[in-house]
């Protein structure tokens, strides 16, 4: 190993652990690594996937420690042992912080070390300048984060901060489209709801949310393009499915007359619904969600759309991760050839297989939203892999995946000493140059996401 490959491994053994400001620093000045990890802190990120509140809705509502724990450390600390009546009093906001920490505490010792809980320090120490998480520190924290929690926070922590020039906001918390602000945001947009309805009562509230009457298949897909209509009146740059959280993504081709027996069966109450994890496994009107799916597709194709699918590691604790597999996916990509599809989180643990898609269809990309607090080690092995196995205009190499900006921010520093890592390591194994490395960092924080999702001027 080279004396500069073993440098720069030296001053990053936790990619994210270190400050703002201080990563840069601890690389030697004039440095292979010193020099592209400052140039990578100078690229304005487009953040390809990310949940914000609005501005206004979380200053309206407060914030403290535990609103950055609930996603994602508290899903850690579930793994870790922490129990129910426990996580209960760690979201409880009338309990006192003294007993939200007891109950909290012993599992932080736990997860810490994880790329959730890496994540959470950073934004503590960073942007509350706040060490060490503790019981005698948490009143400095939330009385900081009270200060700061103010119109401009997002101005402060996003763009002047992570120098996060725009973000793609996936609108999961309005039922109908609202146009998120236009200084941070473009817009995502899901239509899972239309996809998979489970009963007269699902439909009722898409008649109610879109104008349509649903009385047929023909109906639900008129719903389904009042609602896409009114996205796009927010703007809407991409769509986003989640179905992968729900069911298995094969999405078969179904005849139209199977779909509309389902639709039928639906509205009639005819089946018994299955319950809790099973839902995971029997969906009793499959035939109308695979249709639904395809007119989905077919919307954003007419449109010029892309696609944004989630694929691997599920958020929360428990699911069914075969479900998830990119490759379910494949019959798609060759029916939809003009529709670019994105996919989500690297596609953790199948980044093997999202990198032979990737390299083999033009219309997928792989996106590594949420990858570096998944695992720092394993995203960085995966970028190593994917710039050797697909084109470089196919990696979309950061998306945040949080509620809260502090924690966007954190993501996004672990996100730039991981790729400047990466970058290094590839210099000095002589597989591009410095100039190359750098020309890499541009297109995979900036350049592809920008390509893929435009910010839409005046």
């Amino acid at each position: 190993m080279s004396q500069n490959r073993r440098t720069f491994l030296s001053y990053l053994p936790l990619a994210g652990v270190l400050p703002a400001g201080q990563a840069a620093a601890a690389s030697p000045p004039g440095s292979l690594s010193g020099r592209l990890l400052s140039a990578v802190e100078d690229i304005p990120l487009v953040d390809s996937h990310e949940h914000i509140y609005a501005e206004e809705d979380r200053i309206r509502q407060g914030m403290d420690f535990f609103t950055l724990v609930k996603h994602y450390v508290l899903q850690d600390a579930v793994s870790a042992g922490l129990p129910r009546d426990s996580v209960e009093v760690v979201l409880n906001e009338k309990a006192s912080v003294a007993d939200r920490w007891r109950a909290f505490e012993p599992f932080w010792k736990h997860v810490r070390f994880t790329s959730y809980g890496q994540a959470l320090r950073i934004a503590v120490r960073d942007i509350y300048g706040v060490e060490e998480i503790s019981a005698a520190t948490l009143s400095k924290i939330n009385d900081r984060m009270s200060q700061q929690n103010k119109p401009g926070i997002y101005k402060r922590v996003l763009i002047d901060r992570g120098k996060i020039l725009y973000s793609v906001l996936d609108d999961k918390w309005n039922a109908a489209p609202v146009k998120p602000d236009s200084r941070y945001f473009v817009y995502a947009r899901r239509f899972d709801r239309f996809v998979t309805p489970a009963g007269r009562g699902d439909v009722e509230e898409l008649e109610k949310l879109t104008g349509v009457s649903i009385t047929s298949l023909a109906g639900l897909k008129r719903a389904m393009e009042r609602s896409f209509e009114q996205s796009l009146g927010a703007d809407m740059v991409t769509v986003k499915s989640t179905l992968a959280d729900h069911r298995e993504i094969i999405y078969h081709e179904v005849e139209q007359a199977d779909a509309e027996r389902d639709f039928e069966s639906l509205m009639a109450a005819q089946v018994a619904l299955p319950e809790g994890f099973r839902t995971r496994f029997r969906r009793p009107f499959r035939q109308l969600e695979d249709h639904m799916f395809h007119h989905l597709i077919r919307l954003a194709e007419a449109h010029g759309l892309p696609m944004q699918i989630h694929t691997g590691q599920h958020a929360g604790n428990g699911n069914v991760l075969t479900n998830s597999k990119p490759t379910h996916l494949t019959n798609l990509f060759f029916l939809y050839p003009k529709v670019k599809f994105d996919l989500f989180h690297m596609s953790h643990p199948y980044q093997g297989e999202l990198a032979v898609l990737a390299k083999t269809f033009p219309n997928v990309y792989a996106d590594f939203c949420w990858a570096y607090t998944i695992s720092g080690p394993v995203a960085r092995r995966a970028l190593h892999e994917m710039m050797e196995t697909a084109p470089i205009n196919k990696i979309l190499g950061f998306g945040g995946d949080y509620f809260c900006a502090e924690m966007s921010y954190a993501h996004s520093r672990m996100a730039r000493q991981s790729i400047a890592q990466v970058l290094s390591e590839k210099v000095e194994n002589g597989f591009c140059t410095e100039d190359e490395a750098l020309e890499i960092a541009q297109m995979v924080l900036h350049n592809n996401p920008a390509s893929l999702f435009p910010r839409r001027r005046g």
